[in-house]
């Protein structure tokens, strides 16, 4: 990633050297005035760095100096640097109870500034609280609403570095990534100090979740170059965190008991990292084999979660019977072990299912926003249909009512104005809501779909009885519509909401055909569908995002899957035109489509045919979704189709997007 050399580059912009400095100017500092300014300052940055050292001095001297001189923006920094700390050491309902507070006064203050400030700040207390949703979308809004002022864009560089946070949660990469960047390229500009440990650490330890070892190995080094350039060495501790599990996930017991040890002697840390520490060194000792050593930090775990209750969570339960397990395996106790191991599956079945009735319940909020959306459009199509009968109306008394006319034509047309910008307002909702759902929505589904596969391969035995085989193929199933159904929504609410990026590279169409070919074969198999390619001998690149190309393809051949009978064939093939441009055909010999068909198939949520006579699930979506896709290539769509002999769908990518010419092979089937 690009990122990892620019954020090294940035010393001076580093906020463990900001804090350094702003402490020797508070303690030279002789007015009050000077004070409040250093001490939010001071409270910003430790929010930022997560430091607790120094922080409790300076929230109550905040608190005591705003009580003085009735200074409420310095009462709310005062308030967020008590939550900061209450949540740095496990305390995070007591933390949301001062977020509030402070978010109280700020509405009292009437400055939008102190408002984004504590509601970043419950964002931040969102994954922790199991609510993101909010958080994403309030901080999605300020990005663009903040205004362009010093302390604006040093809020505005605060709200991209909170949306990072809570994309950790559900492990979006390049979500994380966009949003660093951006904070990045704003502090270089207004010269704003950041956390540029957090930075790394989050970004490596998220990587290696993702399995992306060797990357999150390169970054942590990377907190290491930081650490030797602000000599903040606790930032160590971090980066033996992320070390040791991947350490664990490389099978490397050993060093992950030394470098859990390590962290946990070394440094005064933070509980829940602390929790985790334990639980590696545990589980550890356990695969080791040293029992006694693997019981005693199991303990020392239990009485964390009791003494920090705030950090117990809906899989709690569940990743300590996996350390049990671990355990009693360890003393050959195998069939308890198996039991254990069990339970921690359900375990975690049931929190994954938990997340997902939280989004559900997340969902049912935005039904206002939808049903907000269609009175509007419901009143502009009204105004509409008024506005036409104000012309025929016009034609008849012209000579005679001319200035009343011009009177109602002018109500008119705010009261159409103002419906449509409701509609625009409420429709932007909805797509940012869609889009930032992602991980709500795929998690839970994806865990339904990988425990019910287990199942059906007998990972851990028999099921039992033969209607449960058949429940867990209905299961697997209905769950694998369900998540088509979802990504095809959330994707193209993604491309509404401009959140996709397109990340161009060089584009071998073979290739691409080939791995389309493949993933699609056992689809068209059970149908014996012929999938075939038909290309000449040299073929030039294109400049693509190359995951986005594989999903227009995808969805064009399982559309041609899907509406081509039994004994079919699909043939995709590709050839350059005179001004340039790369022709990507899908063709097949099924249903077809007429005009009237055609139109509707490519409108959102239209499908050909009635609901009666329709035989084929799905969503309607599969066309729109690829006409956004290339359009965000700059290309474009179009269908010809014959009713009852086929389809042919035509992808056009522009001439600037196709490469300097390459020998490809022949064609081939």
């Amino acid at each position: 990633m690009a990122l990892l050399p620019k954020i090294l580059m940035e010393q001076r912009l580093d906020a463990y050297l900001e804090l350094d400095s702003l402490r020797a100017q508070l303690a030279a500092a002789k007015s009050d005035s000077t004070k409040a300014r250093l001490l939010k300052s001071l409270i910003f940055y430790h929010i930022d760095t997560g430091l607790r050292d120094g922080l409790d001095a300076v929230s109550a001297q905040a608190i005591a100096l705003a009580e003085r001189n009735g200074d409420t923006e310095l009462a709310i920094y005062g308030l967020l640097g008590q939550a900061e700390l209450l949540s740095l050491n496990g305390e995070i309902k007591g933390a949301e109870k001062l977020v509030l507070q402070a978010g109280e006064l700020a509405k009292v203050s009437g400055d939008p500034l102190n408002i984004f400030l504590t509601d970043s700040a419950m964002a931040v207390l969102g994954p922790d609280l199991g609510d993101m949703l909010q958080g994403l979308l309030s901080m999605t809004l300020a990005t663009s609403e903040l205004p362009n002022t010093a302390r604006g864009q040093r809020m505005r560089m605060l709200a991209h570095l909170t949306l990072a946070y809570i994309y950790i949660s559900v492990e979006e990469v390049d979500e994380m990534v966009a949003n660093y960047t951006r904070a990045l390229e704003i502090a270089s500009a207004a010269h704003i100090p950041l956390d540029r440990e957090t930075i790394l650490f989050n970004l490596a330890s998220t990587l290696s979740d993702v399995g992306e070892k060797d990357l999150a190995r390169d970054y942590y080094k990377g907190l290491d170059i930081i650490i030797e350039q602000n000599g903040h060495t606790e930032g160590r501790y971090y980066a033996l965190y992320g070390l040791a599990w991947l350490a664990y996930d490389e099978e490397n017991y050993q060093e992950t008991v030394r470098l859990a040890k390590e962290a946990i002697d070394d440094f005064d840390g933070d509980p829940g990292f602390d929790i985790e520490f334990y639980d590696l060194m545990a589980a550890g000792h356990a695969r080791l084999g040293n029992v006694d050593e693997a019981h005693k930090n199991r303990k020392i775990v239990m009485d964390m979660y009791e003494a920090y209750p705030d950090l117990n969570y809906e899989g709690t339960d569940a990743n300590d019977q996996l350390t049990e397990a671990y355990i009693l395996a360890a003393e050959g106790k195998h069939e308890k072990a198996f039991e254990v191991l069990n339970k921690a599956r359900r375990g975690l079945l049931n929190a994954q299912f938990a997340d997902f009735q939280n989004s559900v319940t997340d969902m049912r909020s935005s039904i206002v926003t939808m049903i907000e959306k269609q009175k509007a459009e419901n009143a502009l199509l009204d105004a509409e249909n008024a506005y036409s009968r104000l012309l025929i109306a016009l034609v008849f008394i012209i000579a005679a009512g001319t200035t009343v006319l011009l009177v109602l034509q002018r109500r008119h047309n705010r009261a159409m104005a103002e419906a449509k910008h409701h509609a625009e307002m409420a429709n932007k909702s909805k797509s940012e809501f869609l889009a930032n759902m992602s991980h709500e929505l795929r998690t839970p589904l994806n865990a339904i779909l990988g425990f019910s596969e287990m199942m059906q391969h007998k990972v851990y035995g028999e099921v039992g009885a033969k209607q449960y085989v058949d429940y867990v193929d209905h299961i697997h199933e209905s769950g694998k519509l369900l998540l088509d159904i979802i990504n095809d929504i959330l994707d193209l609410s993604k491309v509404e909401s401009g959140r996709l990026i397109v990340r161009e590279e060089e584009v071998s169409v073979p290739t691409l055909f080939d791995d389309v070919v493949r993933l699609t074969s056992p689809r068209a198999s059970k149908k014996r569908i012929t999938v075939q390619t038909s290309l000449p001998p040299r073929l030039p690149h294109l400049r693509a995002d190359n995951r986005l190309c594989k999903q227009i393809l995808l969805n064009v051949v399982g559309n041609a899957v899907k509406f081509t009978d039994e004994g079919g064939k699909i043939t995709l093939g590709a050839y350059r035109m005179d001004d340039g441009a790369l022709m990507v055909e899908v063709e097949d010999n099924g249903i077809g489509m007429n005009p009237d068909e055609l139109e509707i198939a490519l409108t959102p949520f239209g499908q050909a045919g009635s609901t009666a006579t329709r035989s084929h699930e799905g969503t309607g979506l599969g066309l729109p979704l690829v006409e956004s896709l290339m359009k965000l290539h700059g290309g474009t769509l179009a269908l010809r189709s014959v009713k009852g002999a086929g389809t042919v769908v035509i992808l056009k990518f522009p001439a600037a997007r196709v490469l300097s010419e390459a020998a490809q092979p022949e064609n081939s089937a």
